[in-house]
This record gives structure tokens, C-alpha cells and sequence, in this order.
């Protein structure tokens, strides 16, 4: 599939991965303005029917697919081949047999991604130039499968990452102060399903404004009746909504619909603004496309701390224009999975790195030394080695060091060390 960026308009698109169904949302930016409000697709425009099955039907001995709503309706029929729940199958990588055929899991979410997003590009007035995947949890599994699944298409758009509380966080930024500060509380719960709680809070006191989550779960509603389901998320939303001033509260997913809140619905309305829907995610994702591709001037005055987040910055005392100074290597607060850092390093007299471990979250600061074996010391500052950062997980920093010799004159030894540091998990 080939996207076009070229051109000044934007098309940034969200895409809400669960196991059910998937729902996209996209809006245009310009010169890192929004145009427009992320608009949700629908299959019948106006409908408010933002879901799109997560599932493929095929016709038996034909090499004939239907996705989505059409592969639901079709699901029924004879010589027909369902296959729901693509998210799990893929994320489990066990082969699934069709029609006589084991197919690769990953290949069936790739095919349905691609029959959306093509869906989508025929709705919208211009090529796409980013795509945010959001899933609950964005883990290295998760992360694996979705790469795998966007070599599969060959996509020419800028591919990011998120769990559904950084949407949930890209969404808040672009909402009123009003609504976003000092916290913002959001209840996702699918009928049947868990109700999920993710809290939202902000800390005016820091420059730039650190934000942090605080989440729960919770197995579900089990009140047989409307009222005893009202009664009981009542006194949940008591709950978690006690210790913080909460602006505003959010409330996602099929199971808040049918009318059946009434003292939860006073409690909620009780000095705080309250709204449902069911798109939050995918709307979130989409902002935090932009964001990624234009990086507004926002993103400067705030900075989101979660599961996923790097919580230290990297740093090391070096000389810089002749004066001692703290060099930042790897930056805190980027996703780990996105972490890819190098520096070029002249070392003074020593086989050895000095690394110092700067947390955000206001704890003491660690050093790291990396001693290189077998490093051929030169004098007068001759030694050069390159460093190149990744991360393997939220507290697991991952170095590679390189001697690089000195140009013509010392020529590199083609030694290479690795070593791995584990962060503070705070």
C-alpha cells in the first residue's frame, strides 16, 4: 500500500486495535496546526456505528475475503469460513488452518488492516502520511506483531505505537485546561467484559508539567438488574474518585449504554464534568499521530510518565567547548520501544564509561561504570568510541560500544562491547 506525503495537508490516522473490533479515526493537520477534529469512521456515515468486527470470512475453495461488518454477515452462509478474534490469534503466532491451508496469523491482521485502511483512504480527500496503532497494552509482543504486520503492507506512512493510556493522555492535551487539570479519570467496560480504570494526574508544580497514571481493574459489573448495576458502579466511582480533585471523567465502551445510570450519573455530575462515548481511543491515537510527525509547541510544557515511558534521563560529564558539562545521552519520557541513541565519545586516559542515571520522579541519581577490556589506551586524548542506546524493556537499557581508533592515526582495534543496565523501577 503506498501513501502519499507529499503536499502541505497532513492526514494523520488512529487506529484502535482490540480483539472484537477496531475503530480508525483521522484529521488533517498543516504546518503542525490541526484543520479539523479527529473524525471516526463509520461504514454508514452519521450512524455513530464506530465499530469495525475484527474478523475475516473466506469462501471456501476460492480465494475470495470478506472483513468486518461484511465478514459477520457472510459468517452464516454455506461455504463460508469464519475467522474472528484476529488480535489474539496473531499475538498467540500458532498457524491457523483454513481451507485445507495453514495461514500465519499475522498475515490475516495484516490483510485486515490493509482491506481498512484502504476502506478508509477511498473516504478522505488526500493520501495518508502517519498511522498511530493503539492496543491496551503495548508490550515488546505486541510491538513484534505490529511490525511484523507493517512490513507485510510495506507502508510508506510513518508507523508509531501506543498503549490506550497514551491515547488516553493525547487526548486529554487536547482538550480545555479546564478539563484536563489537576486530573482526568477515564472508565472503559465492554458488556461482559472488565471495567477498566485509568486516572489521569498532573503536577502544576513541575516545569515542564509531569503527568502520571494510577490504574485499576476491576472483573466487571455482576448486579443482575439496571439498578443494582447502578448501585454497584456507584460505589466503585466512589472509590476512585476519592483523593484527587478530578476535572473531568470519561466513560468508554458498550457497557455504559442502555440508560441504566441514575445515582451514578448524580454522583459523577457532582462538581466535574462527565461524558460518554465510545471513540476515545482512536481519537487519542490520531492526536498522538500529529504530535509525533509535528510535535506542537505543547508538548515542550508537559511530559506523560507511564508503563511504557523511560523515567531517567541518560547522562555523562563530558567536556563541551572546553567547559565540564552534563551531556544528556538518551532522553526520559519517550516510550522505551523508540528509544535508538549513539554518541561519539574521546576518552581521557581511560578504558572506562561513566554513565549517571538522572530519574524524573525526583529519586537520587546512580552512576554506571563500563569498564572496556582490553581497550588499547592511547595518550593525548586519542581514544574515541562510539555508544549506541536501546532499551529491551521500560527498565532494561541495552549499550553497545565500539572502539572507532583516531582516523588515519590509530587505526580501530574493531573491538565491541555490550552490556545491559537495569533502571530503577519507581
Amino acid at each position: 500500500m503506498l501513501f502519499d506525503r507529499q503536499g502541505e495537508k497532513k492526514y494523520m490516522v488512529g487506529m484502535d486495535l482490540r480483539d472484537e473490533a477496531c475503530q480508525i479515526s483521522w484529521c488533517r493537520s498543516q504546518k503542525g496546526r490541526l484543520l479539523q477534529e479527529p473524525v471516526t469512521y463509520a461504514r454508514v456515515p452519521g450512524s455513530g456505528k464506530f465499530d469495525i468486527p475484527m474478523a475475516l470470512c473466506k469462501t471456501a475453495g476460492e480465494n475470495q475475503w470478506f472483513y468486518g461488518e461484511e465478514a459477520v454477515e457472510h459468517s452464516a452462509e454455506e461455504n463460508r469460513i469464519f475467522i474472528p478474534r484476529l488480535l489474539s490469534l496473531a499475538l498467540d503466532g500458532s498457524p491457523v488452518a483454513i481451507d485445507e491451508t495453514e495461514y500465519d496469523p499475522a498475515a490475516l491482521l495484516a490483510l485486515y488492516v490493509n482491506r481498512c485502511l484502504q476502506e478508509l483512504e477511498q473516504g478522505i480527500p488526500g493520501g495518508i502520511a502517519a498511522v498511530m496503532f493503539t492496543a491496551r497494552t503495548m508490550d515488546s509482543r505486541t510491538i513484534e506483531l505490529l511490525e511484523n504486520v507493517r512490513k507485510r503492507l510495506d507502508l510508506k506512512a510513518s508507523v508509531y505505537y501506543q498503549s490506550f493510556a497514551g491515547s488516553f493522555y493525547d487526548f486529554m492535551l487536547n482538550q480545555d485546561e479546564s478539563l484536563r487539570e489537576p486530573a482526568a479519570a477515564l472508565f472503559d467496560y465492554e458488556t461482559g467484559g472488565r471495567l477498566h480504570v485509568t486516572k489521569l494526574i498532573f503536577n502544576p508544580h513541575t516545569t515542564p508539567v509531569v503527568s502520571y497514571l494510577e490504574e485499576n481493574e476491576y472483573p466487571g459489573l455482576f448486579a443482575k438488574d439496571d439498578a443494582g448495576r447502578d448501585r454497584e458502579f456507584a460505589g466503585i466511582l466512589r472509590e476512585e474518585l476519592a483523593g484527587h480533585n478530578f476535572s473531568s471523567v470519561y466513560l468508554v465502551g458498550s457497557g455504559f449504554k442502555g440508560g441504566w445510570m441514575k445515582k451514578s450519573t448524580v454522583f459523577l455530575c457532582q462538581g466535574r464534568r462527565a461524558f460518554l462515548g465510545g471513540n476515545l481511543f482512536s481519537k487519542g491515537a490520531a492526536y498522538g499521530a500529529v504530535f509525533k510527525e509535528e510535535k506542537p509547541e505543547i508538548l515542550s510544557r508537559y511530559l506523560f510518565l507511564d508503563q511504557n515511558k523511560l523515567r531517567s534521563n541518560i547522562l555523562m560529564k563530558a567536556l563541551d567547548r572546553g567547559e565540564l558539562a552534563r551531556i544528556s545521552l538518551v532522553d526520559a519520557g519517550v516510550n522505551w520501544y523508540e528509544v535508538r541513541s549513539s554518541a561519539d565519545v574521546i576518552l581521557d586516559s581511560t578504558a572506562e564509561i561513566n554513565l549517571i542515571l538522572h530519574p524524573l520522579t525526583g529519586g537520587k541519581e546512580e552512576p554506571f561504570h563500563i569498564r572496556l577490556d582490553r581497550l588499547p589506551v592511547r595518550e593525548g586524548r586519542m581514544t574515541r568510541v562510539r555508544l549506541e542506546f536501546s532499551m529491551l524493556s521500560a527498565i532494561k537499557l541495552h549499550i553497545q560500544i565500539e572502539d572507532l581508533g583516531f582516523g588515519e592515526i590509530f587505526p580501530s582495534s574493531g573491538l565491541k562491547w555490550e552490556q545491559d543496565l537495569t533502571l530503577a523501577d519507581d
